[in-house]
């Protein structure tokens, strides 16, 4: 059975139509990078990072994400358009067993563990930066703050994002225009806010602010975080920078996840591509502005000791804000309260739609394995007035509301970071790779000839093979910067384990099921000759 023509593998699937724009798209985009919180957690990199240059990193970064993995993702989706995330390019393009291996790693783990990690940051950073902007600058926390509150708390994020997904994808597109609006709306409102104030009037609205309230000036602040850190560096050098490139990074490479609903994507051939490009250039925009502005408002040496005493020394003196970059703009205004709560609520929402990322891209990447006929018939069924794999969805909402009670728990706010990194390391790279080989592979053909990226090459050598090049270089500086700093030794060997693991259960579950529809009469080794239904 040979790979199927342009027509046969680009048909309008029947049941998950195609409902997405190019806006809509790329707006998928952008809501995975999250930028209202991928700014905070790249602010917060140099007290990983201590003379990072965070402006050469955000340059170098956005570079090799911009000709690397957007056009790796736009030309493999372009050219492949179906739901399912990577597992349906490299289980044709690689192996079928490795496709379901890093499927199930980031299509099911990653998914499960990104709800645990982001549902409880609703309520651990999200509310406080929302009532701390109401309640003019005051620490505020909730009954849903900790414990089993929290619990309860992350239940309702849980759920709610469960019956968006449930409420199908036109509705969330709706949705979903409105929070990524309102998310870059309000990075716009940051960036103009720290533009317009000098390092000198932030200095002076900090000591008047800090006369008031009691706390550190400015300059204490400095200088007890330089004494906590063994002095703060005089200049900036190479191996921090690079290493500043792994926060960079969340800002900008997550828009891959257009792929996860390229079969519901208009024209996937070309705006798969597209959408990839915009949210990567949006998103460089905003990450590259805000951080230089940041750095010129606080200083070299403010910016490392706000960030030092953010992440590690908060605890150890009075500081008169919270040191979170939302809140130290809406302190900017006086604490307007009616700017404090869109810039808050900027956060709850990217929070918010990560979550509901997770059960999109599950239930995604679970149909295609049924489709390949690698896991239950009923992994392909659609229900429901919206067309959804209902019981898919259930299946993570039951998993997900257990596992919840673990990161309850032991809630560290560093899982982020392990998560992160695995992800780069059995998805990123793999797929990168297989771009890198696509068209040179006989078997791969019949699909390459029919790719509208087939005749893009640089001195003979195809875009789609540069790309892939480019691609595992970043993956490479991106995984040096975690595994190199000592910072992360202690995440190291465990995530390593629990990568393992989860790499070995991908396998076993595609070995399994190949073994059952042999019994069954079936080869499964068929459905990867061809592209898969949708």
């Amino acid at each position: 059975m040979g790979l199927p023509n342009l027509d046969n593998y680009s048909r309008k699937p029947p049941g998950l139509g195609r409902t997405a724009g190019l806006w809509d798209a790329s707006f998928f985009g952008l809501m995975n990078n999250a930028l209202p919180i991928s700014i905070w957690m790249t602010l917060s990199g140099l007290a990983w990072f201590p003379g990072g240059n965070l402006l050469l990193a955000s340059i170098i970064t956005f570079l090799l994400v911009l000709f690397g993995y957007s056009l790796v993702w736009g030309i493999l989706g372009g050219s492949m358009p179906r739901s399912g995330g990577s597992y349906v390019y490299n289980s044709r393009i690689l192996h079928p067993m490795l496709g379901m291996i890093i499927s199930f790693w980031n299509g099911a783990f990653i998914m499960l563990a990104w709800i645990c990690v982001l549902a409880p940051w609703f309520w651990q950073i999200g509310m406080p930066l929302v009532l701390g902007a109401l309640a003019g600058g005051e620490v505020v926390s909730t009954p849903l703050s900790s414990g089993w509150g929290l619990y309860l708390g992350t239940s309702l994020v849980n759920i709610s994002a469960f019956l968006m997904v449930l409420g199908g994808m036109k509705n969330y597109f709706s949705v979903q225009r409105v929070l990524v609006w309102i998310s870059l709306v309000a990075i716009t409102v940051v960036g103009i806010i720290f533009a317009r104030t000098s390092q000198h009037d932030f200095v002076a609205l900090w000591d008047s602010f800090a006369a008031q309230r009691g706390g550190l000036t400015f300059t204490e602040l400095i200088d007890h975080a330089a004494a906590e850190m063994g002095g703060i560096p005089r200049g900036w050098n190479w191996r921090s920078t690079l290493g500043l490139m792994l926060p960079v990074s969340w800002g900008l490479i997550y828009g891959y996840v257009v792929i996860f609903i390229g079969g519901e994507v208009k024209n996937p051939r070309v705006n798969i591509l597209r959408s990839q490009v915009l949210t990567t250039v949006i998103s460089g925009f905003f990450m590259i502005w805000i951080g230089l502005e940041y750095s010129r408002m606080l200083g070299w040496e403010g910016m490392h000791a706000v960030a030092w005493m953010a992440e590690k020394g908060i605890a150890a003196v009075e500081i008169p804000i919270h040191l979170h970059y939302i809140s130290i703009a809406s302190f900017l205004t006086g604490f307007e309260r009616y700017l404090g709560l869109l810039l808050g609520i900027s956060f709850l929402a990217s929070n918010w739609l990560w979550v509901v990322f997770s059960y999109i891209a599950w239930s995604r990447a679970a149909m295609a394995w049924g489709k390949d006929r690698i896991a239950p018939g009923w992994f392909t069924k659609l229900s429901g007035n919206k067309e959804q794999p209902v019981l898919l969805l259930v299946a993570m909402l039951v998993v997900s509301q257990l596992a919840l009670i673990y990161f309850i728990i032991y809630s560290e706010v560093r899982h982020s970071l392990s998560v992160g990194v695995m992800q780069l390391l059995s998805v990123f790279a793999f797929t990168a790779l297989g771009c890198l080989v696509f068209p040179f592979l006989k078997k791969m053909r019949p699909i390459w000839n029919l790719s509208p990226y087939r005749r893009w090459k640089l001195a003979g050598i195809p875009m789609a093979t540069l790309a892939g090049a480019v691609s595992l270089v970043l993956t490479g500086l991106l995984l040096a910067a975690f595994f190199l700093n000592d910072e992360f030794e202690e995440l190291h060997l465990w995530w390593v384990i629990i990568n393992i693991i989860v790499w070995v259960a991908g396998g076993l579950w595609y070995t399994i099921w190949k073994k059952i529809q042999f019994h069954r009469g079936l080869d499964v080794r068929k459905s990867f000759t061809e592209m898969p239904p949708e």
